[in-house]
């Protein structure tokens, strides 16, 4: 009797295991599928400072690791002080810059698609078949290959400095959908900005302005060496460039190589390039 009580209690244990076992093996096997038949979108190689990733799986907010894989509908965000590189395939470099949110669509045909709603972000992309990235931005889309180009922008407007190689711009309708039948071709040397409400943008230029002048009444030596008359010039005459399109404005100038010897974006996105070579 005590025999056939033993018996059961054992064979109850080992069910119990297996079914543990089993629980455990389909888990994985479950998660590893998934992950599977996610669509690979690169790997963060650098996250400096408070940079985050949504996974969208756990839809929550975590920080990124070196060389952490991200996949297609993830979301990268950084927070102040912070930038992230984020490589794509073999030949592929996008830099995120501070206070920005991207979303990384599907890689399609070796294709990286970025969408970013404001923000600053660098992009080299070294030539290769079939291999180029398409950013979108709340009033315009880019496509590239074998470009270097920084990108700068908020939901009202967008600027490209191309610095190597050229880039394709196609404004969005008023819709904010529809892509307009023109594009802009962006060359090497060549600043361009796209605004979609002028007035606004205008404002905005005047809060820069004022930021500026602070800046300089507050005494600092590297402010007051450079001529704010000159600066003020140069603000008042860009707004002055302006052309009307269509769904907005547009403005083409050469990049000002004095404001980017200044710019601590600029620099460190440089040497970056330079030490990847």
């Amino acid at each position: 009797m005590r025999n056939r009580k033993h018996n059961r209690k054992k064979n109850n244990c080992c069910l119990t295991q297996f079914s543990i076992y089993t629980l455990i093996l389909f888990t994985i096997f479950f998660v590893t599928k998934l992950r599977s038949e996610d669509i690979s979108f690169g790997k963060v190689t650098l996250p400096l400072g408070q940079v985050l990733v949504l996974d969208t799986a756990k839809e929550v907010w975590q920080k990124a690791r070196v060389n952490q894989q991200v996949f297609k509908d993830e979301k990268i965000k950084t927070l102040s002080k912070s930038r992230c590189e984020v490589k794509i395939g073999t030949t592929q470099i996008v830099r995120i810059g501070e206070n920005a949110e991207i979303l990384l669509a599907d890689p399609t045909d070796g294709d990286g698609s970025l969408s970013i709603e404001s923000g600053h972000v660098w992009l080299n992309v070294k030539p290769g078949k079939g291999q180029k990235v398409r950013v979108r931005t709340p009033t315009a889309v880019s496509a590239i290959r074998g470009t270097i180009y920084r990108l700068d922008c908020t939901d009202n407007h967008s600027t490209y400095n191309v610095y190597d190689g050229s880039v394709d711009v196609i404004p969005f309708k008023d819709d904010g959908i529809t892509l307009e039948d023109t594009s802009f071709s962006i060359n090497k040397g060549e600043s361009f900005t796209f605004v979609k409400d002028f007035e606004k943008y205008k404002k905005e230029q005047q809060t820069v302005l004022q930021e500026y002048r602070k800046k300089q009444e507050s005494g600092f030596e590297q402010f007051k060496q450079q001529q704010s008359e000159g600066f003020d010039d140069f603000k008042a005459n860009q707004l002055k460039g302006f052309e009307e399109y269509k769904s907005g404005h547009f403005i083409r100038t050469k990049i000002d190589a004095q404001a980017d010897t200044q710019s601590d974006w600029v620099r460190w996105n440089q040497q970056r390039d330079t030490d990847r070579d």
